[in-house]
């Protein structure tokens, strides 16, 4: 199962993104209220994304791993933030927890499309 995620379109909003949204930001001191905003707005998007794109609340049943495909200017490290917030998001719709025994491995890759794609594969 596979779905994406929109970038913003402008330089000026990918620049934006990009410091919102890197884990330098939670380095630098983010407060917890700006922290619990980022968390709703990135659960408000995946949810916008899986209805857009209709993909069904289908829960797998065997562990998974979640392969990210991004396209910004962050260093790949820099996306765990935000890939900890779509995963929160997808618990309850494709995954039944993110804890061990349903989320075995979690992968960051770049690519050259322009939007962010998440990928959900069972594992063994």
């Amino acid at each position: 199962m596979k779905f994406t995620i929109p970038y913003p379109k402008t330089k000026s909003g990918m620049k934006r993104f990009c410091k919102e949204f890197g884990l330098n930001a939670i380095y630098a001191g983010k407060h917890w209220s700006k922290r619990q905003a980022d968390s709703q707005f990135w659960h408000n998007t995946v949810h916008a994304a899986l209805m857009e794109q209709r993909i069904p609340r289908r829960m797998y049943e065997k562990p998974v791993a979640i392969t990210f495909y991004w396209n910004d200017r962050m260093d790949c490290t820099n996306h765990a933030y935000i890939g900890k917030m779509i995963e929160d998001a997808l618990k309850g719709w494709i995954i039944q927890d993110d804890d061990r025994r349903f989320v075995k491995e979690i992968r960051h890759k770049f690519y050259d499309q322009d939007c962010i794609t998440v990928e959900i594969t069972e594992v063994k």
